[in-house]
């Protein structure tokens, strides 16, 4: 099990809020903004008349353009780099109290530079006099200050609508109507100016790229992918905005007062995506964090995310496809934020959350259409789908040893299993193992975990279930069942085969390294495993860092998973990290440049064998999140479940390289 900081929730009796807003039209040297402003402004009256935020809790920094007509409400200072850094710095400091409201929008111009002698670009926010005397604020000083924050408090959300992206480009042509929030900085000057140097042991380089996609301890909204265009467009009302705050303010116009300060990401996220998008298809905006935060702050719980969904017409569009299972024929049940964690499959208590059930039509490798069962159904706020009966040919395949016909016909009455002799293995794709022990417990393995035909070695089996508790194994095949979706996924992953090179690195030297070596760190590759039924072996404790190479003349958004020995699946790294070109990415934890993921045998074990999937995609759009499986296979068999605590395109491709490691106890450590 690769080690991984869990976040908590926050909660305050009476939190206060800490409002930072940022808007920049007036650039003096560059391509000037016509909308950014209007962001902050439109912010500010949500925040003043709808939320009753005090005032003196909101600190405006703009640059309008001059003649401008507007009526300012609250005090503004300019949007200099010296006046952007000591707002961000009064944030970080002891006037923010543990659970106090964090809120930070930027609108404005986002940059790209590559420092002299340097094989890394850097990413930074343009203040308003970044070329006329200031700075640039870059984005390892950006990730250090919002780190900072979120030691003071867990209550933090950041909104960039910005470009940051070198892939991002302009024209000195470009009209008013098609200004996009990139500024490309060519002056040689600017370029000396860029630190590489790491503060303590690390380094960043990207302006997310400290930040853990799956839960950072905060939440980070970006208008746009890397290596897109951030937008400016106009509101329902004909008001010149960011494409992204634009959409925004629309779906929030539209709810009532009393539900703003309740309302989550995960209840708009979809529209607004879907809004953006259309209107500029280059434009993909992504969030980093748990959905389930609220968008202004306030005590969450922590929920499976499940499938997105959105209505089209009279379907309904299902935000994952035939490469996770959803073929035609498959069945997806369809709830609400409640219950936060998935009940069991076909229990009274899971038929009680349905809003309703769908039935997959047709499918790509990405999405599906789906049309409803039983009549129609209101989708409503935060609806989650997961997969209750696979489409044909996608049902798990479980081998019996020793194959027991009356078991055979209970389980595939239970559940849409497949289920085959275990001789069956090498002639069937076998996916998991149901064995008997002498003293009568089951026992569930797969290709790698357990003691029967097709193991490999004499790994322990994935999970015991109590002697002749038949429901305890439905519940642990069902869980094997999404536990096994990224191993499949692997499998289908055909189309760039040869593509993708990965390597696990050994990281115990990495404090010996510069820090503009980190993006692409010298360190050795971890040693073989002597037996050669793993790739790798590693020792407990041991650090290790994944470098992921593009082998292909297009660019790629790849994606590592890890399915270890607990049964949960878990997102390494920054998802959706674009790979260039015969180009190499390092993946290091939540994205900090030299820090380390950790080995671990889990409690119980001698050893454990994680399989770590990474995932290439030719489309920004594709997030694997809903993959994530927070609860271990044993928790799912118990008797007592875990609560969850608050807290035209071209062609879509895919590929995936599959890299197994065993890691063991050593004596003394690594």
């Amino acid at each position: 099990m690769i080690d991984r900081t869990r976040e908590g929730d926050s909660s305050e009796a009476s939190p206060r809020f800490h409002v930072l807003l940022v808007g920049i039209d007036a650039y003096p040297r560059v391509d000037p903004l016509y909308g950014c402003v209007n962001d902050v402004d439109a912010l500010e009256a949500l925040l003043l008349d709808r939320l009753s935020v005090p005032a003196d809790s909101i600190t405006k920094l703009v640059a309008p353009h001059p003649g401008s007509s507007r009526r300012p409400r609250l005090p503004e200072r300019e949007p200099t780099s010296e006046n952007l850094r000591a707002a961000l710095e009064a944030l970080a400091g002891e006037g923010v109290r543990p659970g106090d409201r964090v809120f930070i929008h930027y609108s404005g111009h986002g940059t790209q530079v590559l420092p002299r002698g340097t094989r890394t670009a850097r990413e930074a926010l343009v203040p308003v006099d970044a070329l006329a005397g200031g700075e640039l604020l870059f984005d390892h000083w950006i990730n250090d200050v919002l780190r900072r924050i979120a030691a003071r408090t867990d209550d933090l959300t950041v909104i960039l609508d910005c470009c940051c992206s070198a892939g991002a480009t302009r024209s000195a042509l470009r009209t008013r109507e098609s200004a996009v929030r990139f500024c490309s900085i060519e002056h040689p000057p600017m370029l000396p100016s860029v630190s590489n140097k790491r503060s303590g042991s690390e380094a960043d380089t990207g302006l997310f790229s400290s930040l853990d996609p799956s839960d950072p301890g905060f939440l980070v909204v970006a208008s746009a992918q890397s290596g897109e265009a951030a937008s400016e467009g106009k509101s329902a009302g004909g008001v010149r905005h960011g494409a992204f705050t634009a959409g925004l303010l629309d779906l929030l116009a539209a709810e009532p007062d009393e539900r703003l300060r309740s309302l989550r990401w995960a209840d708009l996220w979809q529209n607004l995506r879907a809004r953006v998008t259309s209107a500029f298809p280059g434009q993909h905006p992504c969030l980093l964090g748990r959905s389930e935060r609220r968008l202004f702050g306030g005590p969450f719980r922590r929920q499976d995310p499940g499938y997105a969904i959105t209505r089209e017409g009279g379907l309904y569009r299902i935000h994952a496809g035939t490469m996770v299972g959803l073929g035609v024929g498959a069945k997806v049940a369809v709830y609400g934020p409640s219950p936060a964690f998935f009940p069991p499959i076909h229990s009274l208590e899971e038929f009680a959350a349905r809003r309703g059930l769908l039935q997959v039509e047709s499918a790509t490798a990405s999405s599906a259409l789906a049309s409803p069962v039983g009549g129609d159904f209101v989708l409503g706020d935060g609806a989650r789908g997961r997969l209750v009966a696979p489409g044909k040919g996608d049902a798990l395949v479980v081998g019996l040893d020793p194959f027991d016909a009356d078991l055979s016909r209970f389980l595939e009455a239970e559940a849409p299993f497949s289920i085959v002799p275990v001789s069956a293995y090498g002639e069937r794709e076998v996916e998991a193992v149901v064995g008997r022990s002498p003293d009568g417990r089951f026992w569930i393995g797969d290709d790698v975990h357990g003691f029967g035909a097709g193991a490999i070695g004499d790994q322990a089996p994935l999970a015991w279930v109590p002697s002749g508790d038949r429901a305890a194994l439905v519940r642990g095949l069902w869980h094997h069942a999404r536990y096994n979706l990224p191993l499949r996924l692997a499998r289908r992953c055909r189309d760039w085969p040869g593509v993708l090179r990965v390597r696990v690195l050994d990281a115990r030297d990495v404090g010996r390294l510069d820090p503009e070596e980190l993006a692409d760190p010298p360190l050795p590759e971890a040693e073989p495993d002597p037996h050669g039924r793993y790739r790798y072996r590693l020792i407990d404790g041991q650090p290790v860092c994944f470098s992921v190479e593009n082998r292909s003349s297009e660019p790629m958004y790849a994606q590592v998973l890890n399915c270890p020995s607990s049964g949960r699946v878990e997102i390494l790294g920054t998802t959706q990290l674009e790979i260039a070109p015969w180009r190499r990415q390092t993946f290091w934890l939540r994205g900090h440049l030299g820090r380390a993921f950790r080995c671990m045998v889990s409690a119980g074990r001698e050893s454990n064998v994680d399989r770590l999937i990474v995932v290439g995609t030719a489309s920004p759009e594709v997030d694997l999140r809903f993959l994530r499986v927070e609860e271990s296979l044993a928790e799912a068999i118990g008797v007592a479940r875990r609560e969850m605590v608050p807290d035209d395109e071209p062609a879509e491709r895919w590929t995936a390289t599959l890299v197994t490691v065993e890691i063991v106890r050593g004596i003394g450590g690594p």
